[in-house]
């Protein structure tokens, strides 16, 4: 990882077109533009963010994840303009099944949606992290009729469950790396 500049982000990694970088606490607006739309959470369990409050307590979870475990969910920006945030991708540990996870996360601005970008950063994410997390597999949670995320899941490499189990929490179909 390397902090460029006073004030400036904390890069993760770099792709071809892409800047994936650790959140940060002015990365509110952001958080509230991509989590309160309803276009981009037609699939979310949980609703698109009523207010910012929801997003300041999505990104604080961002933040405290990268402090406790040095890996979370990272801003994505393209190259040429660093600046402005085009969504979120990463991975964060968990438990799944009695089992130490990772969830691989994709959300982003519906004028990012059809170019590539959830799996270049997605991609790029993995390859960061996993080398300093050997034997943690990747998971993805997804609603059985959110058919993007499904392809895009398996472009990546993630299989639906052969058993055919769910989360416990909202019924989405699990994926796993493998």
């Amino acid at each position: 990882m390397t902090t460029i500049g006073q004030g400036q982000r904390t890069v993760v990694t770099v792709s071809e077109r892409l800047v994936l970088s650790r959140p940060r606490e002015d990365d509110l607006e952001a958080v509230f533009a991509i989590h309160g739309d309803p276009e981009t959470n037609r699939y979310n369990p949980f609703g698109p963010h009523r207010d910012r409050r929801q997003s300041r307590e999505m990104l604080d979870g961002f933040v405290e994840d990268w402090e406790r475990d040095g890996v979370g969910y990272c801003a994505v920006a393209t190259r040429e303009d660093p600046g402005t945030i085009i969504g979120f991708t990463g991975l964060f540990l968990h438990t799944l099944f009695e089992e130490r996870v990772f969830n691989l996360y994709y959300r982003y601005r519906p004028t990012a949606w059809g170019l590539g970008y959830a799996a270049e950063a997605a991609r790029a994410s993995m390859a960061e992290a996993l080398p300093r997390f050997p034997g943690v597999p990747v998971t993805a949670l997804i609603h059985e009729d959110n058919l993007p995320s499904r392809r895009l899941a398996e472009r990546l490499g993630l299989r639906p469950d052969p058993q055919g189990r769910t989360d416990p929490q909202e019924g989405r179909l699990v994926h796993r790396l493998g």
